[in-house]
């Protein structure tokens, strides 16, 4: 595992500084060395989100300074610490039947979230993101300890930890619902620590009421002003979210955590990956003797977020008139990244039961479709690191990211 988080470094330090200065980090230096009380009043005024994450890097850039090394560093190292949080969750979630790479899942798992283009992208920007797939993966952590040891102090943990992700990107909140899910089919140790998760979940009212409207109506009623009388983050997060069928924006979450952010050369070269992790998803319980609800986790982690997305932004219209429209087939959603552990750990999981299903020759395709999926992530990695950093699919047709720090795609 060492080796690995080593391995992953070392990958997302090459080209760090090849390409310029893009706009979301032009972004992130002007909203980060902006008047703190600025950035502080940001956190739950209307039309804005994601504050925190230019109050948690202010003192890195006040430290480092501005330059493109310092900047992206950043990310590379939040990326870095995501594939350590990967592997102590892969623990938790899935069968390691075996000290060998074939065998070892949750090391499986961590390896192909370390070679996600998509992950390596943004862990090269100097943006929130892959410090907001850090901050989910360490929130599940968080939970998952605090339902297996208890005591008070894990879960304040994990509201703490949780918290602190919500108002880095404020589509995270949606990781509240999978745990809730999560806890309702961990059967039966739900029945030892539903007192904690309860107070727990009541807990996550105090920070997230102020990103409300009622919350910034009690704000009025106890500070004052005028800014404080109209408006709250989550409903205007909620009209900025395109109206997209559903089947679009599954094939284009779909496409983004196969193959990064480019138009696919062949969906031919997808069959593969897709190939295991619609077996990892059908299949897998297998792998867990039977037991259903451990498979019901991960793609509950996977697939319920979308699924809210697309509520939300049907529910956006009810709200107000959208601030931006942002073409359906641009939107990238990348509110929701942080569910590509799951979709890494649905992956290992289809070459574990191909493994096990074909006996010997099994583990040579299980050898065969490891190096492929590497190799293809390594080369469309490659041709990534081709274009200028914000320079996507799409990208010149909207703005990929907002100036005012809301849900950003």
């Amino acid at each position: 595992m060492a080796l690995v988080i080593l391995i992953s470094f070392g990958w997302r330090m090459i080209g760090l500084i090849a390409r310029k200065l893009g706009q979301v980090e032009q972004e992130t230096i002007e909203l980060a060395t902006r008047p703190l009380e600025d950035t502080v009043g940001a956190l739950v005024a209307p039309g804005q989100g994601g504050m925190m994450y230019y109050l948690l890097i202010r003192p890195w850039i006040q430290f480092f300074g501005t330059d493109l090394f310092a900047l992206r560093y950043f990310s590379v190292l939040a990326s870095a610490i995501t594939i350590a949080l990967m592997w102590q969750v892969a623990r938790r979630m899935v069968p390691a039947v075996g000290s060998t790479l074939l065998r070892n899942l949750p090391l499986l798992s961590t390896l192909f979230l370390a070679f996600n283009p998509l992950q390596l992208w943004y862990s090269q920007e100097g943006g929130a993101y892959g410090l907001v797939v850090m901050l989910a993966l360490f929130s599940s952590w968080s939970w998952l300890q605090a339902m297996w040891y208890s005591g008070p102090w894990r879960w304040l943990g994990y509201l703490a930890i949780t918290s602190i992700a919500v108002y880095t990107q404020v589509l995270t909140a949606l990781i509240l619902p999978v745990h809730l899910v999560w806890f309702l089919l961990a059967n039966p140790l739900n029945r030892k620590r539903w007192k904690g998760y309860g107070l727990t979940l009541v807990g996550f009212a105090l920070p997230i009421l102020p990103l409300t409207a009622l919350g910034r109506s009690m704000l009025a009623g106890v500070f004052g002003g005028a800014e404080y009388q109209s408006g709250g983050v989550l409903p205007g997060v909620a009209a900025d979210i395109p109206v997209t069928p559903l089947t679009e924006m599954a094939r284009t979450l779909l496409l983004d955590n196969a193959q990064g952010l480019l138009e696919p050369m062949s969906h031919l070269w997808l069959i593969p990956i897709f190939f295991l992790g619609l077996t990892g998803l059908l299949v897998g319980y297998t792998e867990f003797g039977g037991r259903i609800a451990n498979v019901g986790m991960l793609a509950t982690w996977l697939i319920l977020p979308v699924l809210l997305l697309y509520g939300i932004g049907l529910a956006g219209r009810s709200f107000m008139e959208p601030t931006a429209q942002i073409g359906e087939g641009a939107a990238r959603f990348q509110g929701v990244i942080w569910i590509a552990p799951a979709f890494t750990m649905f992956v290992a999981l289809g070459t574990q039961v191909m493994r096990r299903a074909y006996g010997r020759v099994g583990n040579w395709l299980a050898v065969g479709t490891i190096v492929f999926v590497i190799l293809y992530w390594g080369y469309s990695w490659w041709v990534h690191g081709q274009r200028p950093i914000n320079v996507q699919t799409g990208a010149e047709a909207f703005i990929p990211h907002s100036w005012h720090g809301g849900p950003e795609f």
